[in-house]
């Protein structure tokens, strides 16, 4: 059998020129990896270089080697893992391009380990998930939450 994994959700996060990278968000993906509240699949970071204009790429150094964001920013756009999220492949080399000098972009992927258990529940009860998603703030704001 399979082993059951929580949903896999991939985030773009821009940043403008100028921001400070204090190690916040690093440190929140830690305590939450450490609670294991999300496992880390994948992580790219884009800067585009103030002065020389150059995208400058770090990658997630992961189990594998090579990336999975790193797959739909090099790969053709009819590859594969692009069908895999929502976010396709173009998308992440569109966001790239768009850098302006100075500023960056995070993605990364990862999965919401919290919801191992309510996987299992709905395989074992022979449930079959057929749409899932996050609201924006707009849209929680909306309905009231």
């Amino acid at each position: 059998m399979p082993e059951i994994t929580g949903p896999v959700q991939i985030l773009a996060v821009g940043f403008r020129a100028g921001a400070r990278f204090e190690g916040r968000i690093a440190e929140q993906i830690d305590r939450l990896e450490r609670a294991n509240t999300i496992r880390v699949l994948d992580f790219v970071f884009l800067r585009r270089d103030e002065s020389t204009g150059a995208l400058v790429r770090t990658d997630y150094d992961g189990p594998d080697g090579a990336g999975r964001v790193t797959t739909l920013l090099d790969g053709p756009a009819e590859n594969g893992p692009a069908s895999a999220f929502r976010l396709t492949a173009d998308d992440v080399r569109e966001a790239a391009d768009a850098l302006d000098p100075g500023t960056s972009a995070g993605f990364i992927i990862f999965e919401h380990v919290w919801a191992r258990g309510l996987a299992q529940a709905i395989i074992d009860t022979d449930g079959v998930p057929f749409a899932e998603g996050f609201l924006a703030p707009e849209a929680v704001a909306a309905i009231g939450g």
